[in-house]
């Protein structure tokens, strides 16, 4: 704000400067005109008062002027007069007769030369008047109109021109700086704005200098907004790598304290009936069974906790993954028509993957698309796979009606245990999208008008270290 104000306070000063200029100028041409004229003047009484001189010592005659002028001056009059009287016998124009019978009277009172100035209009009449030498007449007079200079009314052109300069200097100054302070100021706010709010609007002032700051501030903020939101993905990535380390630990002393007692029970349990399970009631047997499966159930999901907090896949081998989505689609197929939806896949691919994980992350998209479609009776709604090659990595995209997930949660999706459904676990996406990243790829989301999209890619070759 400081350098702004001084540039202000510079075009202020120029155009102070300007009008003192100005001003100077206005002055010094005036008294350049005023001393011109003032020696015009003093010429022409020089010229008057010479002749004036050599008429009184020159004889009276009949004519003006006893002989000729000795002034350069055309139009100098004179002659000799027996008194005061005598000036209207003169031929001269009537606004001489006053000025004269004046000038004459005044060198009869004083008995010695004088001189008059008259103004007639923007004309000035000079005239002189004295004894004369001659014993006939009374009085030898001289006179001269001298009248403007031709050059006078071009100079008032020019200080007429250099006052309105001056006056458009000093308002066009003013004006900039006005004009400045207000673009300074809306910028200034403008920043203020931006440092609460990057998407702020910045305007465009109207100054070229300005203009060029209000781009570099817009593009700064756009860098800004951009960072921040790499920075706050940066961050969600982060805590849920911190997350997912937690649970890592969490799973490996799950995995240590809970699997070798669960393989235990198992293995006594198929023990139990594989020897004497013949012989116990059939509701024994079935409890035994149940029991089992369950067991292997929390199995599973202790390896879904091991997977998700990062564990290494099994062996990769090249997959032809059209063909993997269709097998997954058609097992899943009876369950999906009960709930009145139809499952679609095409396409084909091959990758080298884990393909036992792959197929549960297949599963788990697929088994969400499923049941976030609303039933449209008789297979009327649709689920489709898509499977196809995109550069190095072939995606399966998985599509549904669905309603999606809210805009403020979507950040939330593939966290752990995060869930809208009442009964679900919340680590479907979470362990596809493990498995989509162990490989070198990626699980995400998309929402397209009324369509839902999961898309989960796969490099066709797999990455070192993956």
């Amino acid at each position: 704000m400081a350098t702004t104000l001084r540039i202000r306070h510079r075009l202020l000063y120029t155009a102070l400067l300007g009008a003192i200029t100005s001003a100077l100028a206005l002055v010094a041409l005036e008294r350049a005109l005023t001393m011109s004229a003032a020696q015009r003047v003093e010429r022409a009484r020089d010229a008057v008062t010479s002749e004036l001189d050599r008429l009184a010592l020159l004889p009276a005659s009949g004519s003006a002027l006893a002989a000729p002028a000795r002034s350069t001056y055309v139009g100098l009059h004179g002659g000799w007069l027996v008194d005061a009287a005598e000036v209207e016998k003169v031929e001269l124009p009537p606004a001489w007769q006053p000025a004269l019978s004046r000038t004459v009277g005044d060198a009869a009172r004083s008995h010695k030369s004088a001189v008059t100035q008259t103004a007639l209009g923007q004309s000035t009449l000079i005239l002189a008047a004295a004894p004369s030498s001659s014993a006939s007449v009374g009085y030898a007079w001289t006179g001269f109109l001298l009248q403007p200079s031709a050059y006078l009314r071009p100079w008032r052109y020019i200080a007429f021109g250099l006052t309105i300069s001056t006056g458009l200097l000093v308002a066009s100054t003013l004006g900039s700086a006005i004009w400045l302070r207000r673009n300074t100021r809306a910028l200034n706010a403008t920043l203020q704005a931006l440092g609460k709010d990057l998407t702020t609007p910045v305007p465009q002032p109207r100054i070229h200098e300005l203009s060029a700051i209000a781009d570099g501030i817009r593009r700064m903020a756009a860098d800004l907004s951009h960072s921040r939101e790499v920075t706050a993905q940066l961050q969600r990535e982060l805590a849920q790598r911190e997350r997912l380390a937690a649970l890592g630990r969490v799973a490996a002393g799950v995995a240590h304290e809970v699997r070798n007692p669960l393989a235990s029970i198992k293995l006594r349990l198929d023990l139990t009936l594989s020897g004497n399970g013949k012989d116990l009631p059939a509701p024994v047997q079935a409890s035994v069974r149940a029991a089992s499966d369950e067991i292997a159930r929390l199995d599973r999901l202790v390896g879904d906790l091991l997977l998700v907090a990062g564990k290494k896949m099994g062996p990769r081998r090249t997959v032809e993954l059209g063909a993997l989505v269709q097998a997954r689609a058609e097992a899943m197929a009876p369950w999906a028509a009960s709930r009145g939806v139809a499952l679609v896949a095409e396409g084909r691919g091959d990758a080298e993957v884990d393909g036992e994980s792959v197929a549960r992350a297949i599963d788990n998209v697929l088994r969400n698309a499923v049941e976030a479609t609303p039933s449209g009776g008789n297979g009327q709604s649709t689920v489709s796979a898509t499977v196809q090659v995109a550069g190095a990595a072939v995606e399966v995209c998985v599509e549904d009606h669905g309603c999606g997930v809210e805009p403020a949660r979507v950040s939330e999706l593939f966290e752990p245990f995060f869930t809208t459904k009442s009964d679900g676990t919340g680590l479907g996406l979470a362990i596809s999208r493990a498995i989509a990243r162990a490989h070198g790829g990626d699980l995400v989301y998309a929402r397209l008008g009324d369509i839902t999209r999961f898309s989960l890619s796969l490099p066709v070759h797999p990455e070192s270290g993956a």
